[in-house]
């Protein structure tokens, strides 16, 4: 899992990845997301692959939203074909309430089929407990891909935790640059 950036409640970045799947998005939040993405993807896709040992990518994926949110993920509608990949068609299994925040393994289910052996680039837009990125990765594997790799748009952290307030002071004096990455470690 590589998160691109850090979306601490309250902040520009945590208030964009909630307001772009609004009913009525703003299209500057959706644009500014989508460059986040496509210039991190344009820049670190390498390093990603070189992480999750992968020489070619042959998915991508989102991550479903379980809270009944009919239509297209708003992540996928932004990307469209910008991936040049195949999208895996995904869907919720009914009967596990949104809320349920740990691994399950019955939670999603692959509509494609057999990947194949394929190498699958998962796409989130927040990432808080994890439990629903690796309910996913975990269909996707039972589906027959070889490898899932995840990027995710922001790493949800929330200072009111105090879990979370080593972390913030090491990042504190280190601001966002798109021309960095976890897997660059500088």
């Amino acid at each position: 899992m590589v998160p691109i950036s850090y979306a601490v409640k309250r902040t520009q970045h945590a208030y964009g990845l909630a307001a772009y799947k609004a009913k009525v998005p703003s299209p500057e939040i959706q644009t500014s997301l989508l460059n986040l993405l496509l210039f991190f993807v344009r820049d670190h896709l390498g390093c990603v692959a070189e992480a999750a040992h992968v020489t070619r990518w042959s998915h991508v994926a989102v991550v479903p939203s379980t809270r009944g949110r009919p239509g297209e993920h708003p992540l996928r509608a932004l990307l469209g074909n910008r991936m040049g990949l195949p999208w895996v068609g995904l869907s919720v299994n009914q009967g596990i309430p949104s809320h349920v925040r740990e691994l399950r393994k019955d939670r999603f289910s692959v509509l494609d089929g057999d990947l194949g052996g394929g190498h699958v680039l998962l796409l989130d837009d927040t990432w808080t407990t994890g439990s629903r990125v690796q309910s996913v990765a975990y269909a996707l594997k039972r589906a027959g891909a070889e490898r899932v790799a995840v990027v995710v748009l922001g790493r949800h952290a929330n200072p009111e935790w105090d879990g979370w307030n080593p972390i913030l002071r090491a990042i504190k004096d280190h601001p966002f640059r798109l021309d960095s990455c976890l897997l660059h470690k500088h």
